[in-house]
């Protein structure tokens, strides 16, 4: 994995999964993002997840960070989507990721970054049990 910071999008994974995201015109990008098929979660997907529960917050008009510009765009252009659904699934997912089977999370753990990661996941669960 490439990253350069320890934000959703500072990565090569989440940037790669927005433009799968940005050939959509639903949230089946999305929703595919936040299943996994597996107990332990390989690092592509929890950065995959990660990105995709960032855009259903901004969907519904509460982003966490700053989106990329593609990623904003497509939010602008698709801001009618119901995706409150999805955030349940999204806060399970995230859940995952910050447990013992993430590869992502035991790479972060790995960083000196790894707290400054760890919270900004946290708030990205909190702004969607809360939105």
């Amino acid at each position: 994995m490439g990253a350069w910071g320890y934000k959703t999008f500072e990565n090569d994974e989440a940037s790669d999964w927005l433009y799968e995201l940005e050939e959509s015109s639903d949230l089946s990008v999305i929703e595919n993002a936040l299943t996994f098929e597996d107990s332990y979660i390989e690092a592509p997907d929890a950065c995959n997840a990660l990105a995709a529960a960032e855009i259903l917050l901004a969907i519904a008009g509460n982003p966490h960070s700053e989106l990329p510009e593609n990623a904003a765009a497509w939010v602008a252009e698709h801001s009618h989507l119901n995706s409150a659904a999805l955030f349940p699934v999204a806060v399970a997912s995230l859940t995952k990721i910050l447990s013992d089977n993430s590869e992502l999370k035991e790479l972060w753990e790995e960083s000196e970054d790894f707290s400054s990661w760890k919270k900004d996941v946290n708030e990205i669960v909190a702004a969607l049990q809360n939105s």
